[in-house]
């Protein structure tokens, strides 16, 4: 979740005062565990991408930057997309990721395209375009990096970190999407959930998510993209269609809300691909959560500490001919916060690097492709 540093202080001292239950990580740190063991294709024919939101470039966790290191080798993703790239103090995160990468052994290339997102690929980016860059009004951004695969074939890569305002998915959770604040009309204590379809998409229209998403729709339809593969990897600060269904409508505090929400819709009907949901497609048994997520030595990251405000916030998608995802992972601790204590889940979604010290508030999604052979 994208924040300006005098709200990110402000939102602090809220919490502090909230009284997030419970607490942070106690075990020692150590060395990052083994990946699963790999599939059969030979590494030519399947690619990984991982979908990471940095939490303020790491320095939110004591280490952070170190840990994030950690966590891109151990995922042996091929490609990472980054969120909330900041390049604090003039320094490019890009170029400071490719030299501690390097030095324990791995070859990446970074591209800083603009925005607060970025890039890590095992190949050269060839070029980048700016397709939504908000960031000067806090709103997030949306770029495209061109790179070559070693097949020869090109591949473009979109990265996103969308827009955190009119935050829709807190009102049916008793939450106001702006200031975060509990709504209590009745002054109980309790929240008191926003329920009615038409506010919580007035909400969501309100946000600049749908513009984004609709001129990458535009950027993906353009006769120089044609055919070729596209990746769209983010935090999307909003959640699916596919995830609040009536199966979902008494889980994670939704209060009975299904819902189809538009921006998730836009991306099917555009021929983008869920991966995630692809392979999970029961948003009961695998609901794939990347929020709010334990992190490493900090306490509570909820932003509304007496709900369940677990979702899937973070998106793989695909559009590519021949491509299949093989399998994914939810990336980091298997604890969120959940009413502001640490919880674990009773579900049946894949964790890994899950005793790593995670250096974020959300977790990461790891998917693994299968590529064509021709």
């Amino acid at each position: 979740m994208l924040r300006k540093q005098g709200a990110l202080l402000l939102f602090v001292s809220f919490f502090l005062l909230s009284g997030c239950a419970g607490s942070a990580l106690g075990s020692q740190e150590s060395s990052p565990p083994p990946m699963a063991s790999q599939p059969s294709l030979p590494k030519k024919k399947r690619l990984r991408v991982l979908q990471f939101n940095l939490w303020q470039e790491g320095t939110s966790v004591p280490g952070g930057f170190e840990k994030i290191v950690s966590a891109i080798l151990a995922s042996r993703a091929d490609l990472v997309a980054l969120s909330e790239v900041r390049n604090y103090h003039g320094r490019d995160l890009h170029q400071r990721l490719v030299r501690a990468l390097a030095a324990k052994g791995a070859t990446y290339f970074g591209r800083y395209g603009g925005g607060d997102v970025g890039l890590l690929s095992r190949w050269p980016i060839l070029k980048t375009e700016s397709i939504v860059d908000g960031t000067k009004e806090d709103r997030g951004s949306l770029i495209a990096f061109h790179l070559r695969l070693p097949s020869g074939k090109k591949l473009v890569v979109c990265s996103a970190h969308l827009d955190y305002r009119n935050y829709a998915i807190y009102l049916p959770r008793g939450y106001d999407g702006n200031s975060f604040k509990m709504i209590d009309t009745n002054g109980d204590g309790q929240p008191d959930p926003v329920t009615d379809l038409h506010v919580l998409h007035q909400m969501d229209r309100a946000s600049k998510r749908d513009e984004a998403l609709k001129r990458f729709v535009q950027f993906a339809q353009t006769k120089a993209m044609g055919s070729l593969p596209l990746l769209l990897l983010g935090d999307f600060n909003e959640c699916s269609h596919l995830d609040w269904t009536a199966a979902t409508a008494q889980l994670y505090s939704h209060n009975g809300v299904v819902i189809p929400w538009k921006n998730s819709l836009m991306l099917q009907e555009a021929g983008m691909r869920d991966a995630w949901r692809e392979l999970y497609p029961n948003p009961v048994t695998h609901p794939g959560a990347t929020w709010p997520s334990e992190a490493w030595k900090k306490g509570c990251t909820s932003w509304a500490p007496k709900v369940d405000e677990r979702d899937r916030i973070d998106f793989v998608y695909y559009r590519a001919k021949g491509w299949k995802p093989l399998r994914a992972w939810i990336v980091g601790s298997k604890r969120y916060w959940v009413y502001g204590k640490l919880q674990s889940p009773k579900t049946q979604d894949p964790f890994l690097l899950q005793d790593l010290p995670w250096p974020s508030d959300h977790k990461g999604i790891l998917v693994e492709f299968a590529l064509p052979s021709s």
